[in-house]
């Protein structure tokens, strides 16, 4: 049950930007924090496909993009 449960992932959220800016806040670089991010959603949510996993993680740390 939990996380891996819930469709809407919403569940996993807070762990997949805390993950982020954690990393940020002691100086990682930007893309090993979006890779360690992408790691702990996919974990949440195996079922979910690669490219589709760095799109929402890319919405939630970055926020959506604007034209």
């Amino acid at each position: 049950m939990g996380c891996r449960d819930d469709n809407d992932s919403a569940c996993c959220r807070p762990a997949v930007v805390r993950a982020f800016q954690e990393l940020r806040a002691r100086g990682e670089p930007d893309l090993y924090c979006f890779e360690a991010a992408v790691t702990v959603y996919r974990w949440h949510h195996p079922e979910t496909p690669e490219p589709q996993a760095n799109d929402i993680v890319t919405e939630w740390v970055a926020g959506p993009v604007r034209h």
